[in-house]
């Protein structure tokens, strides 16, 4: 997957929301999974902010395989 400078951080979000919307869960319950404000992820899927290079890793991981990442996300 391309790094989130390539992407463009608008298209980053898009790809967050629709992997969320897949999954049929709230910005809440994802926030919370990520161990994250609600308010970030809010700035991530908007393309205001971007995250960090180690959340980066973990949304791309989102992004491919929601499944695999809130069954094992604590």
């Amino acid at each position: 997957m391309p790094s989130i400078i390539q992407m463009g951080e608008q298209e980053f979000g898009y790809e967050i929301i629709r992997a969320r919307r897949q999954m049929k869960i709230s910005q809440a319950q994802l926030a919370s999974k990520l161990g994250i404000s609600i308010r970030t992820l809010e700035s991530w899927e908007r393309g205001i902010r971007h995250p960090s290079k180690p959340s980066q890793a973990l949304i791309r991981l989102f992004i491919k395989s929601p499944e695999f990442v809130l069954k094992n996300l604590t």
